[in-house]
């Protein structure tokens, strides 16, 4: 489990996109703190820098320790991290304020090991697998990652949802039967047989259409 981070809220008391433009040019994010126990959505922002160094990382799973403005400290998580299309700067985040004690959904990261000592990667197998799944856990529990080891996978064999062990208060919400990572053959290997017997086949044809040509000219001959 992560390390809980501290982040500074600081007051805005202005909307819309011209003020919000304004923030953003003199370093800072509009941001937004809510919940089942905020009575009314807490309106601030933060460093572009700080925000920046989260989001580089795991963000969805971080849980933040937020010092609001008013010198509260509240226990919350990167909802929805909203960014410009092309330059991928922060543009607003939604955080959400963390009850303890109250159950969340959360879509935790997914990381892969073990593809070296894989015998389905090492026969030319390609793996694929899901890059998140949402779990449904408790504030303190929430994980960092969900980590799946592929290493004894040969080709078709497959790790779904059932055989993950997310640890205490963590329940995954996704079918038990979905797949989270498979050794499947590879495409290249596939596609390589069709086209052998493609060229096969047109060799036949070449040879036939010769086979028919030389026995029209011997009948031409004959005549």
């Amino acid at each position: 489990m992560a390390d809980i981070v501290a982040l500074v809220m600081e007051s805005r008391e202005k909307t819309g996109k011209g003020e919000n433009g304004r923030i953003r040019r003199s370093g800072y994010v509009p941001c937004v703190i809510y919940g089942p126990e905020i009575e009314q959505n807490i309106l601030g922002k933060v460093n572009m820098r700080e925000i920046e160094r989260i989001l580089a990382g795991r963000w969805e799973s971080t849980r933040l320790n937020v010092k609001l403005p008013d010198g509260r400290e509240e226990l919350c998580i990167i909802r929805e991290a909203q960014r410009h299309p092309i330059s991928d700067m922060p543009l607003h985040i939604d955080f959400l304020h963390l009850v303890k004690g109250r159950k969340i959904n959360v879509n935790i990261p997914v990381e892969v090991t073990g593809r070296e000592e894989s015998q389905g990667i090492k026969d030319g197998g390609v793996l694929e697998a899901i890059h998140e799944l949402e779990v449904e856990t408790l504030p303190m529990s929430i994980p960092d990652v969900i980590t799946v080891d592929v290493s004894g996978l040969g080709v078709g064999d497959a790790i779904h949802v059932k055989d993950l062990v997310l640890g205490e208060n963590v329940t995954a919400l996704a079918d038990p039967d979905e797949v989270v990572a498979i050794i499947v053959t590879s495409r290249g290997v596939e596609d390589a047989e069709p086209e052998a017997e493609e060229t096969a086949a047109a060799d036949v044809e070449v040879v036939a259409k010769g086979k028919a040509a030389k026995e029209g000219d011997d009948a031409e001959e004959k005549k």
